[in-house]
């Protein structure tokens, strides 16, 4: 029925309400027994007012039913916003709970002990290693027994190759310095006051003395030592509660504690800091 009413109007099916009411307009103007004098001429206009009867009421059945489905998507919606905005309120309780307790953590109890031990450890360190730099050095007498031929470049440009001592001391040394060696292996090792860090190695050749620096060791490289050394100290300090102050007790502690705990094992360092330097 509703197909033959859409077909008087000539009209698709789905047309909206404005379309069928305009289409409505010029069809009474067209057909109205006043103004249309044709014989068909007041069966079609029954047949008109009949057809635009159906499409309204069926056009009010789908604006209602629309507007029903509307309304009950609006309300599942503000049920799942409430619902959502509820489990989001409760993780951010859980997880500002887990920060508090995550923050009494690192502030109190044995990891904040470990994290001061380290502080106060690099702290001494880097004093030491001051103290290193102003002490007056002394020399050690060494014999270079091999080097490599491989060639590495250091930061500054220089070429550099491994060599190896009687006692077992490895050096990175120029790379020009090995023909050195072949002549004369006998060489004397400047080391530091206290921790006796390995600073340039003294070759002998012909009529002069030649001064090679020594590479990739801790003596080389203190000044980027030094801030890892003192991040720990930092965090003693900075005590907000941010991820700043989180990264950086964890950094202090496996970072800064690994890397402290390496350069004191190495070379006999906590021997030498903790006799001061006399042996």
């Amino acid at each position: 029925m509703r197909g033959s009413a859409y077909n008087i109007f000539g009209l698709k099916p789905g047309a909206s309400e404005e379309e069928i009411r305009k289409r409505y307009r010029k069809l009474v103007k067209k057909y109205h027994p006043d103004v249309n004098k044709d014989a068909d001429a007041e069966k079609t206009f029954v047949e008109i007012q009949e057809a635009y009867e159906i499409l309204m009421a069926g056009t009010s059945e789908e604006i209602e039913y629309t507007d029903q489905a509307a309304q009950q998507f609006q309300t599942r919606y503000a049920e799942y916003q409430a619902h959502a905005r509820q489990q989001f309120q409760a993780r951010k309780k859980k997880e500002e709970e887990d920060l508090a307790k995550l923050y009494v953590r690192i502030q109190t109890g044995p990891v904040f002990l470990v994290h001061r031990i380290i502080a106060y450890a690099g702290i001494a360190i880097v004093i030491v290693l001051c103290l290193d730099l102003l002490l007056p050095k002394h020399q050690v007498p060494g014999v270079i027994t091999s080097y490599s031929t491989d060639v590495y470049q250091s930061m500054n440009g220089n070429l550099v190759s491994l060599a190896v001592t009687k006692n077992g001391d490895r050096f990175f040394l120029n790379a020009f310095s090995n023909r050195f060696f072949d002549i004369n292996p006998f060489i004397n090792i400047e080391k530091t006051a206290i921790l006796h860090q390995s600073t340039v190695v003294y070759a002998q050749s012909q009529e002069f003395l030649q001064k090679i620096p020594i590479h990739f060791s801790f003596y080389w490289a203190q000044f980027v030592l030094f801030p890892f050394l003192l991040v720990p100290c930092i965090f003693i300090i900075y005590k907000k509660k941010d991820a700043f102050f989180i990264m950086g007790s964890y950094f202090s502690r496996y970072v800064s504690g690994i890397l402290m705990l390496y350069f004191l094992a190495t070379e006999e360092r906590w021997y030498h800091l903790f006799t001061l330097g006399f042996y």
